[in-house]
């Protein structure tokens, strides 16, 4: 293959463009010319290469015995991941360390790990998954559904007449443990997906002239047009104001921020007298203390958690190890100075820790020891 063509085919690779029987094609030439691993590039065609060594490497590590049934979750797409790891694999080996004292991180909820909880406005508490689908229950006159697939849907069929009485709104709140995460449609048509350790609290209908929900940890919103009545969300002091968009927001106490980005659509985001209404692609970060800051999203890695996997672009350990706290409900110890090493990578959150853990010592060049839910990061 001349030259030109072989970096016309990464170019598409690279843009998600490339044919089955060409992806097929770039591994055999890999496979065929082994790349070294002590190899420095200045090319972005050089860096796919490296990266898809890195990740076929993975797969075969992780998932030996079951590859011939298994679809391959790291092609289609996510050639932005490839990248991501090439360039962790080439930060690490580059970066300098010093010792200093230990860092410990536990991002454990406060809910029980035993499942989803509904928490209704009489103090009621319902454990979602021990209820079977189909499952209903009525408050304040709203239909509360456990649909087929486990979500939970809320209907009101007499919103006409609510809206004209003075009826109390009951409050709901979904309580998300560790390690899971929660879907459910309100009863003007939005669809909230709840992340990880997080607690969304909102009314079982919308009446007057706003939709407000309030957020603690991380929710990804579709918010149904309704210029009439915006929507707004809630989280640590900061408000979200949208009449219909697609956004994310990330509000951890432990991350001492709330950020939020914008997929489609647009959104106001203000803090005591700081505001800035996003673009799409976007986000705002507002800091616990000091200004908004406006900047260019990575809706990939923003994304990642509602699509089933982490993805660490060029990220600091103690952001990394804050999310596998968080999802497998561990506490860290992080040994030594990593403060100028990075991470990347696409990784399923399937995956049990210790794949994952032995995942991030290869592309990361660092070593785990874990006992029970300890987790010790070491040089």
């Amino acid at each position: 293959m001349e030259q030109e063509e072989f970096r016309k085919l990464l170019r598409r690779y690279t843009e998600g463009n490339c044919r089955p029987e060409e992806v097929r094609l770039l591994e055999d030439m890999i496979l065929r010319n082994p790349v070294a691993g002590t190899w420095d590039w200045d090319s972005e065609e050089e860096k796919v290469l490296m990266g898809i060594r890195i990740k076929r490497a993975i797969d075969d590590r992780r998932f030996k015995k079951e590859r011939g049934q298994r679809q391959r979750w790291w092609i289609g797409g996510v050639a932005a991941s490839l990248l991501i790891a090439l360039s962790t694999w080439l930060l690490l080996q580059r970066a300098t360390e010093e010792t200093h004292d230990s860092i410990r991180i536990s991002e454990s909820s406060p809910f029980p790990e035993e499942g989803v909880r509904l928490a209704l406005g009489d103090g009621h508490v319902i454990r979602l998954d021990s209820v079977e689908n189909g499952f209903v229950q009525r408050e304040g006159g709203v239909a509360i559904r456990k649909s087929d697939d486990g979500k939970l849907v809320y209907a009101c069929n007499d919103r006409k007449k609510r809206n004209s009485s003075n009826t109390r709104i009951p409050l709901n709140t979904i309580h998300v443990p560790n390690g899971q995460q929660f879907q459910l449609t309100l009863p003007d048509g939005s669809i909230i997906w709840v992340n990880t350790a997080s607690k969304l609290t909102y009314p079982v209908d919308f009446i007057g002239d706003e939709r407000m929900v309030t957020l603690e940890g991380e929710a990804y919103f579709e918010i149904a047009k309704d210029k009439k009545k915006p929507f707004k969300v809630l989280a640590n002091g900061t408000e979200i104001l949208v009449t219909g968009t697609h956004f994310n927001v990330s509000a951890y106490p432990s991350d001492a921020r709330v950020t939020t980005t914008l997929v489609e659509g647009g959104v106001t985001v203000r803090k005591n007298k700081d505001q800035v209404v996003l673009k799409p692609g976007y986000e705002a970060l507002v800091p616990d203390s000091g200004s908004m800051i406006e900047r260019k999203g990575n809706l990939e890695q923003v994304l990642a958690w509602k699509n089933g996997y982490f993805i660490f672009d060029n990220m600091d350990i103690l952001s990394v190890m804050r999310s596998v706290a968080r999802w497998y409900n561990v506490r860290i110890e992080i040994k030594g100075d990593y403060s100028k090493k990075r991470f990347g990578g696409s990784f399923p959150i399937t995956a049990t820790l210790d794949e994952l853990l032995k995942d991030l010592e290869t592309v990361g060049k660092i070593k785990f020891e874990k006992n029970g839910k300890e987790v010790r990061v070491m040089q």
